[in-house]
C-alpha cells in the first residue's frame, strides 16, 4: 500500500507539475475528490513557495473524472500581496480540464504587534474515544464501499449506510498509510473520505458525485497526535433537483476544530 503522502504528490515537470495517478483510489470512474484536492493544494504550495503562508481556504471544482495516468497540473499567482497569496491551480487530462481550484493562503496576523487573533464558539460532538470503537471491517469493500476506502480506517459512532435514518454522520476516520506529513492536502483528503450522509436518508448507497468543493481551515493539526485518528461529524439538510448540501466537519482529539467542508453533490441517478 503506497501512502497517501506520495501518491497525491505531484512532481515539477518544466513549466507546470506532473501527478501519476495510481490505481486503488477510484470512486466511480475517478479519484475520489479528496485526492483530486489534495494533489492541487500540494501543486499550489510548490508554487507559492513560502511556509509561512498556510493554505486558509480553498475553492474548487470538479467536472470531470480524474481516472488513472498522468495528469498536468498547471499553476498561476493571481495576486501577491505583503502577507496573502491567492494561487489558481487547473488539473487536466486528455486534453481538458478535469478539475480547478483556487486557494489564499496567508501568514499569522497579530493586532498592533500582540498575539494573532482567535476564538472558536463552535463545540465538538460528543463522541466515544475513538479506542472504544472497533474499526469497520472493509475486507473486500462489501455493499457499496469504493475501492479508495480500503486506505482508509473508519469507526462509526451514528450514521451507518443503510439506517434510513436522519442524513448525519459521526465518527473517527484516518489514513491507513498517511506517510510523514499532516498538512493541508492530508486535511483536505480525510475530510472527504466518509461517505456521503445521503445514503444514510436513502437506505442505500446511490451513484453520486461532488461537483464543488470548499475547504477553510481552522485549528490546523499542530500538536495534535500524528498517529490518533480524527472526529468527523457531517450534516445534509437540504436536496434539491437532484442536488445536495452537505457540511462536514473535522475535529481534533483536543476538542480543536481542524477544518470546515462544504460539498454540493450530484445524484447522477
Amino acid at each position: 500500500m503506497t501512502s497517501l503522502d506520495v501518491v497525491c504528490t505531484p512532481h515539477v515537470a518544466g513549466d507546470h507539475y506532473e501527478l501519476d495517478v495510481v490505481p486503488g483510489w477510484r470512486m466511480g470512474r475517478g479519484a475520489f475528490g479528496g485526492f483530486v484536492v489534495a494533489a492541487l493544494i500540494r501543486a499550489i504550495e510548490l508554487h507559492t513557495a513560502d511556509p509561512a503562508r498556510k493554505l486558509r481556504s480553498v475553492t474548487a471544482e470538479l467536472p470531470g473524472p480524474v481516472e488513472t495516468g498522468v495528469v498536468e497540473l498547471a499553476v498561476d499567482t493571481l495576486r501577491r500581496g505583503n502577507n496573502v497569496s491567492t494561487v489558481r491551480a487547473a488539473l487536466s487530462q486528455g486534453g481538458e480540464i478535469r478539475s480547478h481550484a483556487v486557494a489564499v493562503l496567508a501568514a499569522a496576523r497579530g493586532v498592533a504587534g500582540d498575539a494573532p487573533v482567535a476564538w472558536n464558539d463552535l463545540s465538538p460532538p460528543a463522541a466515544p474515544a475513538w479506542s472504544d470503537i472497533a474499526p469497520r471491517d472493509l475486507a473486500g469493500r462489501p455493499g457499496p464501499w469504493p475501492e479508495f476506502a480500503d486506505h482508509f480506517e473508519y469507526r462509526i459512532v451514528e450514521g451507518a449506510t443503510g439506517s434510513d435514518g436522519t442524513p448525519r454522520a459521526l465518527g473517527w476516520v484516518r489514513p491507513r498509510d498517511p506517510g510523514p506529513r499532516r498538512d493541508a492536502a492530508f486535511i483536505a483528503a480525510v475530510i472527504d473520505a466518509w461517505w456521503p450522509v445521503s445514503f444514510v436518508r436513502f437506505g442505500a448507497a446511490r451513484p453520486m458525485a461532488t461537483i464543488a468543493f470548499t475547504l477553510d481551515i481552522a485549528g490546523g493539526l499542530d500538536g495534535l497526535d500524528p498517529e490518533a485518528p480524527l472526529l468527523y461529524r457531517a450534516t445534509a439538510p437540504v436536496c434539491s433537483d437532484g442536488y445536495m448540501l452537505e457540511t462536514r466537519e473535522l475535529w481534533g482529539g483536543d476538542g480543536r476544530l481542524v477544518a470546515l467542508n462544504h460539498q454540493t453533490f450530484v445524484i447522477i441517478r
